[in-house]
């Protein structure tokens, strides 16, 4: 039986090998960030007021540095902070790609998202 769980340990390697795939080691967090925090994100869906949500604010995370969007179509979006009671300039992102809101948010600040027009989307943040 020794021989057999050997065989098999070198076959499920070789078979890793040829497919391509790698394990790693370690792998820095910057690296993995972006696939954590958009593995992390929520569906959006504005209401008449083109604003997400639609009322109150959401906290961020831990898992985004930063506040990210990717709506279904190409729009302006502006991110409102409660702390400040004010909106940051407006950023332009392009259908079905993730784009950044906001830039180096604090974990625990309270947003909402206001859009220029209707919108559905994911959010990650």
């Amino acid at each position: 039986m020794r021989i057999r769980s050997r065989g098999i340990t070198a076959l499920a390697a070789v078979a890793l090998a040829a497919s391509g795939l790698t394990v790693a080691a370690g792998s820095s967090a910057s690296a993995a960030a972006p696939l954590d925090c958009y593995g992390s994100s929520n569906i959006y869906s504005t209401s008449g007021n083109n604003r997400w949500p639609s009322s109150g604010w959401v906290t961020t995370s831990s898992v985004c540095a930063d506040i990210n969007v990717r709506p279904n179509n190409s729009l302006w979006v502006q991110t409102c902070f409660q702390a400040t009671n004010s909106c940051n300039k407006a950023t332009w992102i392009s259908a079905v790609t993730w784009g950044t809101a906001a830039t180096g948010v604090l974990d625990g600040t309270k947003f909402y998202l206001h859009f220029d027009r209707a919108s559905v989307g994911d959010v990650a943040y």
